[in-house]
């Protein structure tokens, strides 16, 4: 309505041109029966507006709930593509300046110490990461949501200056139906074993206590999630077998590795209870107890033969505040053949095993390397700095079982991996924060002994 009175009044000036060389008089004239016309059709309109039937309740479009979880963190950025459906783009830069004392494993993001290297000063953004949103779709009661998310993480071009082109890496890619109590999710995501992470400004690309008892994996998975009340949910998933090895001929075109080799998918699930109010804190906290059951087929010899071993692990995770001010997370776990997740120092079975009695060895086929370990970190918020600085203690191990180890090459297994780390991170900004984090490592090898490392990190996020 306001539109067409728009239009109306934009014609009706067009065609009243007003010359400033004509008299004030005649000037004030036409104004005058402008006026006049204006109002006439204002009358004409409300006329007309009060005699249009009211709409009908079918021609009304229903209000959409907005999901509870995103009431407080509804991105300010999107594009409304239609029907009540957003896209929303999000990412964290990440900048990381860096150094270390000894050789590990990966420079910007290290796991554990290694036998050979040195200390080394560099700085990387390669852990930057972009992703899109889908939400507001809805599919017969269902909402329905989508995630792509990627990184540069991925490696690096084969050229002099590779190591400033980080690869992209897909990281998340998975659509979600969500109905009031149960949810499914198919594609890409966080495996349902042991979920828990800690908090790192340092360790984005590899979260910290990576092989330092901090199972993890992003996997191709149908998971189902479904509220028992609420306070408990379980999850069941089947998931894409990922058991930590790699084809070498597998450098573009895939090639099965041993999990997927064994024709079985990993089953995982987990039992969580949560709380709004932990311990009367009036923060929320969660723990849960989970599983997992895969399986690999190894072949060993010249003729190929088939071994196959089993992936198997428990494991229990928390993350609660215990005070206003401390926050407490972590997970423990024990299992076997746990490699895909870097669990066992990222080993998972001896294809060489052998019995040893001290004096012989003899020969036993393949083997699942058992494992145990776990993580833990303390957070405070001193109460200074308007509660935005965020101070962190953490400590982990992955001690794999040394007689799983025993080969017949004389394999110099890594046989533990003990990791300590400090880190602080500051938010200037619910968006823009700087950090520093100090991490430790003493990896043991089987027959060289332990060998040490110190990783330095100042680094800065900025969010969207």
């Amino acid at each position: 309505m306001s539109r067409s009175i728009f239009a109306i009044a934009s014609v009706l000036l067009l065609s009243f041109p007003i010359s400033t060389q004509e008299p004030p008089a005649d000037r004030e004239t036409r104004i005058k029966q402008l006026e006049t016309q204006v109002q006439a059709i204002l009358v004409e309109l409300q006329k007309l507006k009060s005699e249009s039937p009211a709409p009908t309740a079918a021609a009304v479009k229903p209000t959409e709930t907005k999901p509870a979880d995103t009431a407080e963190t509804q991105p300010k950025l999107g594009v409304d593509i239609g029907k009540g459906i957003r896209l929303i783009p999000y990412g964290t830069l990440f900048f990381n300046a860096y150094g270390n004392s000894g050789g590990t494993n990966n420079a910007d993001v290290p796991l554990f110490a290694t036998l050979f290297g040195g200390g080394n000063v560099s700085a990387s953004a390669r852990q930057t990461r972009l992703g899109l949103r889908l939400e507001g779709a809805r599919l017969g009661n269902a909402r329905l949501g989508a995630v792509i998310e990627g990184d540069f993480f991925g490696g690096f071009p084969s050229v002099g200056i590779g190591e400033n082109f980080g690869v992209v890496r897909l990281r998340l890619a998975y659509a979600r139906l969500d109905w009031e109590r149960t949810s499914v999710t198919v594609g890409q995501d966080w495996m349902v074993f042991a979920p828990t992470n800690p908090a790192s400004i340092a360790a984005a690309g590899n979260p910290q206590m990576g092989a330092g008892g901090n199972l993890w994996a992003r996997l191709p998975q149908v998971r189902v999630d479904r509220k028992l009340s609420s306070n408990l949910t379980v999850q069941a998933a089947a998931l894409e077998s990922q058991t930590g090895d790699f084809a070498t001929n597998a450098a573009f075109v895939v090639q099965p590795t041993s999990g997927q080799a064994s024709r079985v998918p990993f089953l995982q699930s987990r039992l969580a209870y949560s709380n709004a109010n932990w311990l009367g804190t009036k923060k929320s906290g969660s723990i849960g107890v989970s599983g997992h059951f895969g399986r690999s087929r190894v072949f060993t010899g010249t003729t190929n033969i088939s071994n196959d071993i089993e992936s198997v692990g428990v494991a229990v995770d928390w993350n609660f505040s215990v005070a206003e001010r401390v926050t407490v997370a972590g997970e423990a776990f024990a299992g076997r053949n746990l490699g895909g997740f870097q669990g066992g120092v990222f080993q998972s079975y001896n294809t060489e095993f052998a019995y040893s009695d001290g004096v012989r060895l003899t020969p036993g086929g393949v083997r699942s390397i058992g494992t145990r370990g776990g993580w833990i970190q303390i957070g405070y918020t001193p109460p200074v700095l308007n509660n935005q600085l965020g101070i962190y203690g953490s400590v982990g191990i992955d001690d794999p079982v040394n007689s799983d180890l025993v080969s017949l090459s004389s394999r110099d297994w890594r046989s533990r991996n003990f990791v300590i780390a400090a880190n602080a991170l500051y938010r200037f900004t619910p968006q823009f924060a700087v950090g520093a984090e100090f991490r430790s490592f003493r990896t043991d090898y089987f027959f060289s002994g332990p060998r040490y490392a110190t990783h330095l990190n100042l680094g800065a996020t900025y969010s969207f």
